[in-house]
């Protein structure tokens, strides 16, 4: 073989070996960047869920000042097959469900 295609072959080698590298550094800052994105949608999901918790404990504290009577919470229809209801009041007979910023009273 030539010594002008055994450089080029050599050159050829370590550019390779150049890619090789840069390719498991990408990979490498792709899967940092898949974990980062996960853990921000999970950070998110976990906010909306405590704000959703914090507008459902306002809605039933509403509605029991409204009805002044103190509700069953998570309780669990027979009539609707065990659903879980966020609160109930017995006296009127009033459920409330709360999901996101929807509100359902089911009398």
């Amino acid at each position: 073989m030539s010594p002008e295609l055994e450089v080029l072959i050599t050159e050829l080698e370590a550019k390779k070996t150049d890619e090789k590298a840069r390719l498991e550094a990408l990979r490498q800052s792709f899967a940092e960047l898949e974990a980062r994105i996960l853990k921000l949608e999970q950070d998110q999901l976990e906010r909306e869920t405590k704000k959703n918790r914090k507008f459902q404990t306002k809605c039933i504290q509403i509605a029991k000042e409204i009805l002044n009577e103190d509700p069953i919470i998570k309780y669990h229809s027979l009539f609707l097959n065990e659903l879980e209801l966020d609160a109930f009041f017995q006296k009127y007979r009033i459920a409330l469900e709360v999901q996101g910023l929807s509100i359902s009273f089911i009398v």
